[in-house]
């Protein structure tokens, strides 16, 4: 067990071979992914926290790791198969940089990469995988077609609900509203690409620890040209909440 760790901490140590030598006569690193327990897996979980991204917090390669893995790999726009490779390691020391806006606290939505960036103090702090709206037409609670489209520009934390809020289109968990309905929220599903109605979905346990972090009046930007501008579809879309 206990050499076990010293390769394992040897393997993902930048620089650092296991005789303390040139990293090229280290063992090949596996891949890890869903499932994988042990302390390779308990390294990428530290470095991936230590980086912004919500992982677990033990030695098991769960599901808020998985899913800390699909926000890593596509904030690196990597194929986001929630499996990391002996080639991302170097990846996790590269520091978060983003277009300087004038808020020092707000939040990023990258539509074209399906993330979330909350940054304090010009600083990204927390990282997360999101799925907005996928573009295409479904029918309202007024019966009126509109397109699941999620709104790109500066907008503000308008107000949010504590718990459930259940709407026509599914239920919403601790929604944070930037726009009319439009709203940041947890979900039973987040998918890695876009497939909501037009809000911007996230995982339920990033829902819980964002809420530490979103506050009213906060800036948000969302961008990326994933999907038409709201302007495209403004005589159509809906007002209620959506989800």
């Amino acid at each position: 067990m206990f050499v076990g760790l010293i390769l394992a901490f040897a393997l993902v140590t930048p620089g650092v071979g296991i005789d303390g030598g040139d990293t090229s006569i280290n063992l090949q690193v596996p891949d890890v992914a869903y499932g994988d327990q042990g302390a390779l897996v308990a390294e990428l979980n530290r470095r991936l926290n230590a980086a912004g991204f919500n992982a677990g917090e033990a030695d098991s390669f769960d599901r808020e790791t998985r899913h800390a893995v699909y926000a890593f790999q596509k904030h690196h726009q990597l194929e986001a198969d929630g499996v990391f490779g002996a080639t991302m390691w170097d990846l996790l020391a590269e520091p978060i940089e983003l277009p300087r806006q004038r808020q020092a606290d707000r939040v990023e939505v990258d539509l074209g990469r399906q993330v979330l960036y909350v940054v304090e103090d010009h600083e990204v702090v927390y990282v997360a995988p999101v799925s907005s709206g996928n573009g295409e037409l479904y029918t309202t609670s007024r019966g009126t077609r509109a397109y699941a489209v999620t709104p790109e520009g500066e907008f503000t934390i308008e107000r949010n609900i504590d718990g459930i809020r259940r709407s026509f289109l599914g239920t919403l968990y601790d929604p944070y509203y930037f726009l009319g309905g439009f709203a940041v929220h947890g979900s039973g599903s987040v998918p890695n690409y876009p497939a909501s109605h037009g809000c911007v979905r996230v995982t339920m346990w990033d829902s819980k620890k964002l809420k530490d972090y979103f506050f009213i009046g906060q800036a948000v930007y969302i961008y990326g040209d994933r999907t038409p501008t709201l302007e495209a579809y403004q005589p159509v879309l809906p007002r209620p909440a959506i989800r």
